[in-house]
């Protein structure tokens, strides 16, 4: 069974470059329980940060009357490009795809720290374009 978090698709307006992403360094631990519990507190600043865009998947762990749940998926769509981090067999798959009108055209692995160095980068990127958008837009109906 999996349950999805996602509030919609929209802009970045609220992000601040400097303070959007305060990603703890156990982030980029890679081992066993410390990885699960890693990718769980990532995920949770990300669902913080960006809450109308980050989509984390989390799944039962355990038997019948377990309320535990993993993190197995985490996915940020940044215009044509999309993260993803995908927790498979106890390690962090992590790629950046590029993707236009709904196909994905290309897709590179890469390793969880440059990962989350990418994704900050294409974060702070859209929020910057997005309020650079949003004071067009606003100097036009003025």
């Amino acid at each position: 069974m999996a349950s999805c978090r996602r509030r919609g698709s929209a802009s970045l307006p609220w992000v601040s470059t400097d303070e959007a992403f305060d990603l703890p360094a156990a982030a980029l631990r890679a081992d066993g329980a410390e990885l699960a519990m890693s990718i769980e507190v990532l995920a949770v600043r990300l669902e913080e940060a960006l809450p109308q865009i980050a989509l984390v998947e989390r799944h039962k762990v355990g038997g019948f009357r377990s309320k535990r749940r993993e993190v197995q998926r985490i996915a940020v769509p940044l215009g044509e490009e999309q993260f993803e981090l995908r927790l498979i067999d106890r390690q962090a798959r992590c790629s950046r795809h590029k993707v236009v009108r709904g196909i994905t055209l290309s897709r590179q692995e890469m390793s969880m720290a440059a990962w989350i160095e990418e994704l900050i980068a294409a974060v702070a990127l859209t929020a910057e374009v997005s309020e650079h958008d949003r004071l067009a837009l606003g100097e036009l109906l003025r």
